[in-house]
């Protein structure tokens, strides 16, 4: 079996991976929110942890891939309040956009994680993880709400590398009285009107970061080996993951946290909150989604992306170039895959998943490649399998031309005047041209 390296975000260093037994692997990715169209950076964080999950198999082994849904959360009720009246509409939207999700991110070749978790078919388990949280006195109740008690966990910021003191400036919510101190944060918050689901300490819901840490629980035990997510949910929400997490079993939670660099426009965070993004269904429109798969691995997962039409039109340029030398090639059995670029390829993606230098070997010896239909097989089998990429051809959008234009406006007028013979004439006329016709109902 291959070793891999990873850069581990609490050491800052490359480690070879030990999992922890019989070489099952843990892997656990915070999943979205789905109050809305996911973006170009959901998109990166999902391909880099795909990728991960492949390789982690590829070299043999078994892994359970977690990947969550927070389908009850702040931005799903106000999004639920600016849609209706009606608060419960965030279950309406949450399943709208938890379809589209899945979509996204079959199109750009993901494969579908082991468990797939939503937050709202796990609330007893939450409530009772933090009743054992209260009990051991890491938690305390105010006024309906339930709040992790920061000072009772000694280790608390050795994530992020920062104190609990320098911590404060970087919390989220607004100072509140009611805690104890104000690094504390919600683990349940109470609702006086009675919504959502009954607990201990009132009506009320899961607060933002206790639901991963009952997730991974539940599906992966007390410990796990990988846990993945973007360089911005490391503080306050894998912070406070690991600390209820460990303040709760007492045991080391991760072995190992990897951090996705962020996808940036104009040198800024590409976010929702900030409204400066890019819905993957926006781009899907005009480009084809392994070309936009191809765009993210041609950056190690640790190195920021300053987006770009411009950087998404040369590489859907160079992926063009291997469509034509691998879309008619057949593919092979994995334990037929044995030849010296395959083999540095897969030691670039074991030395902490390096897709960057995997395409330079690619592309440094693409002529010897194409000499051979044997060897083009197996580095195909290899790219399939390990990258993802499906290197079918590209659909063209066809260009509506001051000639086109002029013809699908005869036949219209054609069609109008039940002048069928002209109408079907100019069709054929059209399709010749690559355009094809979807006609409406005429009244």
């Amino acid at each position: 079996m291959k070793n891999l390296r990873l850069t581990n975000t609490i050491s800052k260093d490359k480690e070879f991976f030990k999992p922890l037994k019989n070489k099952k692997v843990k892997l656990y990715v915070c999943g979205i929110t789905p109050y809305d169209s996911a973006h170009l950076g959901h998109g990166r964080c999902y391909v880099v942890f795909d990728v991960l999950f492949r390789v982690l198999k590829f070299i043999g082994y078994d892994v359970t891939y977690v990947r969550n849904f927070t389908d009850i959360d702040d931005k799903l009720i106000n999004k639920a309040k600016k849609e209706s009246d009606d608060v419960n509409k965030y279950k309406e939207i949450a399943e709208r956009y938890i379809k589209e999700f899945e979509e996204d991110v079959t199109a750009l070749g993901c494969l579908i994680p082991t468990h797939e978790p939503r937050v709202t078919d796990n609330i007893p388990e939450i409530i009772s993880f933090i009743k054992e949280l209260i009990e051991k006195n890491k938690a305390y109740v105010v006024d309906g709400d339930v709040y992790f008690d920061t000072t009772s966990f000694s280790n608390y910021g050795k994530l992020s590398g920062k104190n609990l003191d320098d911590l404060i400036a970087g919390i989220r919510v607004e100072v509140n009285e009611k805690k104890k101190h104000p690094g504390d944060f919600a683990l349940w918050k109470g609702n006086e009107e009675g919504l959502f689901w009954k607990s201990p300490w009132g009506h009320g819901r899961p607060g933002w970061h206790i639901e991963c840490s009952v997730l991974a629980n539940k599906f992966l035990g007390s410990s796990i080996d990988i846990h993945g997510g973007g360089m911005d949910l490391i503080f306050p929400h894998h912070e406070n993951e690991l600390a209820q997490s460990e303040a709760l079993t007492g045991k080391p939670f991760v072995s190992y946290w990897i951090h996705n660099a962020l996808l940036n426009l104009d040198k800024v965070k590409m976010s929702k909150s900030l409204g400066n993004f890019f819905t993957l269904r926006e781009v899907f429109k005009k480009y084809d989604p392994m070309v936009l798969r191809y765009y993210y691995l041609q950056h190690h997962y640790r190195t920021p992306i300053d987006f770009s039409i411009d950087g998404l039109e040369s590489v859907q340029k160079a992926y063009k170039k291997l469509i034509n030398v691998f879309s008619k090639i057949p593919l092979v059995d994995q334990t037929e895959i044995q030849n010296d670029i395959v083999d540095r390829m897969l030691d670039a993606l074991c030395d902490d998943l390096n897709t960057s230098r995997v395409l330079g070997i690619l592309f440094e010896n693409l002529n010897r490649i194409q000499e051979s239909k044997d060897l083009a097989s197996e580095v195909k089998s290899f790219l399939v399998s390990t990258m993802g990429l499906s290197f079918k051809p590209i659909e063209e959008a066809i260009k509506i031309t001051p000639e086109i234009q002029k013809l699908m406006d005869e036949r219209e007028d054609a069609r109008k005047n039940r002048d069928w013979a002209k109408a079907d004439a100019i069709r054929d006329k059209l399709s010749e041209m690559g355009v094809e016709l979807h006609d409406k109902h005429l009244d």
